[in-house]
């Protein structure tokens, strides 16, 4: 039996909608499935024919805190994933998160200062965009790419993004992250002469995924990518990442246009249209 308080159910049912018998927008069969696919269970066969809603609570009644906690966590990835999460609800979603982390023992979500904290930072297109023209006559390929990933840090911290240099765990090489919306970010960073392949970003993709359920990621490609990597990698898995390239980054800075609303949107689409390599232009 899962040791959920009283009101952090309450948080819980309110998230995933339970109000009515209904969890979500599943159906009884899809419901069913992911239930199956999650605890090995059939629901109906075990259950009965009770409501959606009654039938999670039987086993938040039944199942133990880790296993409650990763049905949870597995819920509102489903729910970030394939529904929308409204500003007004992203604050119960961290809540959610928090409380089903701690029912598998896990801390709950990275912290991040307020934004109440956060220095404001003017931020300069105009030199921006001339420290990144300026990488282009970097000749050494080695250099390029060092300056690349300083850049994007710079450019990162003066948005307000609080952004962490490169780092290793585990023998896996991090070339940073960013903060947005109280979401962490991973970062990929690339200058190099040909478009990056699929296998790049299928290797990004698992290496976000691996680290947590709620954990994304943004690849940064100064060539850009092949059409080939881009259509193939999109199709048949879970993508936790957004794709940006060199000419999207310079139109940005270019046209003035703001790096959290042009990822924020980026974003937007890899929920709603499953597109991970929404081009700026298209956007804006």
């Amino acid at each position: 039996m899962s040791k959920i308080s009283f009101n952090d159910l309450q948080y819980i049912e309110k998230m995933l909608e339970m109000g009515g018998g209904y969890v979500l927008n599943f159906t009884n069969s899809t419901f069913q499935r992911f239930i199956f696919d999650s605890l090995k269970v059939d629901i109906y066969k075990k259950y009965g024919e009770l409501s959606k809603a009654k039938i999670l609570r039987r086993i938040i009644d039944e199942y133990d805190n880790i296993q409650v906690g990763k049905l949870f966590l597995q819920l509102l990835e489903y729910k970030r994933e394939h529904l929308v999460i409204t500003k007004d609800e992203k604050e119960l979603f961290l809540k959610c998160v928090e409380i089903s982390n701690g029912l598998v023992g896990k801390s709950a979500v990275p912290k991040v200062k307020p934004a109440s904290i956060v220095q404001k930072v003017d931020f300069d297109f105009d030199t921006s965009h001339r420290s990144y023209t300026r990488i282009l006559n970097i000749k050494n390929a080695q250099e390029r790419g060092y300056e690349f990933e300083k850049y994007l840090f710079s450019l990162f911290k003066q948005n307000n993004l609080e952004p962490r240099g490169s780092f290793r765990i585990l023998g896996e090489q991090i070339d940073g992250s960013f903060c947005l919306n109280n979401e962490v970010y991973l970062l990929e960073a690339k200058w190099q002469s040909s478009p990056t392949n699929k296998n790049d970003l299928v290797v990004f993709n698992e290496k976000v995924k691996s680290k947590s359920a709620f954990t994304r990621g943004c690849f940064i490609s100064h060539a850009g990518y092949s059409p080939q990597a881009v259509e193939t990698f999109n199709s048949g898995r879970t993508v936790h990442i957004v794709l940006m390239d060199g000419h999207e980054l310079a139109i940005l800075l270019e046209r003035k246009i703001d790096l959290k609303l042009a990822l924020e949107k980026k974003i937007r689409s890899l929920a709603e249209e499953g597109t991970c390599y929404k081009n700026i232009s298209e956007l804006f």
